[in-house]
């Protein structure tokens, strides 16, 4: 199984980083991120290790227009003064909408 720590800098690459973003926006983005990356580790590469199934879904998000829309889609959210049912709503909508499993799930 994958240590806390070993996973923690597998993940790191997804975190925010840059003074563009303030501290809502850095959650966000990482949060989504995150849960997208994760999600699609899930239906990658089974036959290969927990380390190298989730580096590879690390570095296929980084190459992605999903990396792009999820910064885009961070600005836009927090930016837009949510309370926090609304923002929880939002978050989840976006994730679902820029699932990259789906192009796994589809073939």
């Amino acid at each position: 199984m994958i240590f806390k720590d070993a996973l923690i800098d597998i993940l790191q690459p997804l975190a925010a980083k840059g003074s563009g973003f303030t501290a809502t926006n850095r959650i966000i983005h990482t949060g989504m991120a995150t849960v997208i990356v994760l999600e699609y580790y899930a239906f990658h590469l089974p036959h290969k290790s927990v380390r190298e199934r989730l580096r590879s879904a690390v570095a296929y998000y980084l190459q992605s227009p999903t990396a792009v829309a999820v910064e885009q889609g961070a600005k836009e959210i927090s930016s837009q003064g949510y309370k926090k049912e609304e923002l929880t709503k939002k978050i989840f909508q976006f994730i679902l909408e820029h699932r990259m499993s789906k192009e796994l799930t589809s073939k």
